[in-house]
C-alpha cells in the first residue's frame, strides 16, 4: 500500500471513529446542550438563558427586560433612567453581585434593596433629586465589576460609585481565573463550517465537560480563586483610577457573612479603602446575624433589615462627602 493510500485510509478511519463517537454520545446523552461552552465557571449563570445572556466581556449579563426580576430595558434592576443626567441631580451607581441585586431566601423586592432605600434616604437628607442605579448582577466578581464600570456604568456620569464584591471572588476557578478567561476566537474563511460543527458536537461537549470536571477538581485541590487577593486590590485600584479620571468617587462596601460560629465576619479580600464602616453599624443595630443576613444555607445575602442598614450608613457617608465637597 502506498503512503498516500495509507494517509487516506487513516483519515477515513478517523472520520468514521468520530462519527461513531458522535452518534453514540447523542444516543446515550440526548439532552446535552447543543452549544459547548468556551469559558468555564463553577458559577452556572452564564448558561441560564432564562435570566442571563452571554457576554464576551462580562461573561454573562442580566437578560433585559425581565419583569420577573424587575430588570429594565437597559439591563439593570430598578427604574430605567436616561443616560444623560438631569442638571442638579446627584447620581450614584451601585456595582455588585447578588448581594447588591437583592437575592436571598426569599429574594427581595427591588424597593427593599439598599440602592432603592439609599435613593429615598439620600434625597431626603440632601433636599435635591437623587438617582441610584442598581448594577448588581448575581455571580459577579470585582473583575466583572471593573469591566462593567468601564464598558457601561461610567457612561451614566455618576457622582459616586459603590462596589460590593468579595464573596464570588473567593470561589474556586475552573482552570483559569476571571482575568485569564477568554472566549474562543472567531475564525473566518473555509474553517467557519468546521468551527460551527465542533461547537455543536455532542462528542466535543462531552469531552469539554470532562476537562471542566478535571479542572474543577484541580481548583479544589489547589485552592485557586476566581480573583486572587492581589487581583482584587488591582481591580479596586483600577476603579479608583477610573473615578479620578472621570470625576466620580469610589466607595467599597466590605462583604460580610455569617461564619461557622454564627457570628458576623468580613470577607478579608474585600477590605480595601475607602471602605464604609459597616461592621460597627451592624453591631450597633442590636440585631442578630441571622436577622441581618439570611441564615443557613445562605449566610451571605443581606435581609431587608441588612440592606436598610447598608443604605443608612451610605447615606451618612455620601451626605458628608456631598456637603463637604460641594457636589
Amino acid at each position: 500500500m502506498t503512503k498516500r493510500k495509507l494517509i487516506v485510509f487513516a483519515l477515513a478511519a478517523l472520520i468514521l471513529a468520530l462519527a461513531g463517537g458522535e452518534a453514540a454520545v447523542r444516543l446515550v446523552f440526548p439532552d446535552l446542550s447543543d452549544q459547548a461552552a468556551t469559558m468555564q465557571f463553577a458559577n452556572p449563570h452564564r448558561d441560564q438563558p432564562g435570566s442571563f445572556d452571554r457576554d464576551p466581556v462580562l461573561f454573562w449579563k442580566l437578560k433585559a427586560p425581565n419583569p420577573a426580576w424587575q430588570v429594565n430595558q437597559d439591563g439593570y434592576r430598578g427604574p430605567r433612567r436616561p443616560v444623560e443626567k438631569a442638571p442638579g441631580t446627584l447620581r450614584v451607581v451601585c456595582l455588585g453581585d447578588s448581594c447588591t441585586f437583592g437575592l436571598g431566601t426569599p429574594p427581595l423586592d427591588y424597593a427593599q434593596t439598599y440602592p432603592a432605600v439609599l435613593e429615598g434616604l439620600l434625597a431626603a437628607a440632601l433636599g435635591r433629586p437623587v438617582e441610584v442605579l442598581n448594577f448588581g448582577c448575581p455571580g459577579y466578581t470585582s473583575w466583572q465589576g471593573r469591566q462593567l464600570l468601564r464598558v457601561k456604568a461610567m457612561s451614566y456620569r455618576p457622582d459616586f460609585v459603590t462596589a460590593y464584591f468579595g464573596i464570588n471572588d473567593g470561589f474556586e476557578a475552573i482552570g483559569r481565573g476571571d482575568a485569564q478567561q477568554q472566549p474562543a476566537p472567531e475564525i473566518s474563511g473555509r474553517l467557519v463550517p468546521v468551527q460551527q460543527f465542533v461547537r455543536h458536537s455532542s462528542l466535543y461537549l462531552l469531552l469539554t465537560r470532562g476537562v471542566t470536571f478535571a479542572r474543577r477538581q484541580a481548583a479544589f485541590t489547589e485552592g485557586r480563586p476566581r480573583v486572587s487577593f492581589d487581583e482584587f486590590r488591582e481591580n479596586a485600584r483600577a476603579m479608583r483610577d477610573m473615578g479620578a479620571g472621570r470625576g466620580f468617587q469610589m466607595l467599597f462596601i466590605p462583604a460580610h457573612f455569617i461564619d461557622d460560629a454564627g457570628g458576623l465576619s468580613v470577607e478579608e479580600i474585600s477590605r480595601v479603602d475607602p471602605s464604609i464602616p459597616l461592621t460597627a453599624a451592624f453591631a450597633d443595630s442590636g440585631l442578630m446575624p441571622g436577622e441581618l443576613f439570611y441564615p443557613e444555607p445562605d449566610r451571605v445575602h443581606p435581609t431587608a433589615a441588612g440592606h436598610r442598614i447598608i443604605a443608612e450608613v451610605l447615606t451618612k457617608v455620601l451626605t458628608s462627602r456631598v456637603q463637604g465637597g460641594g457636589i
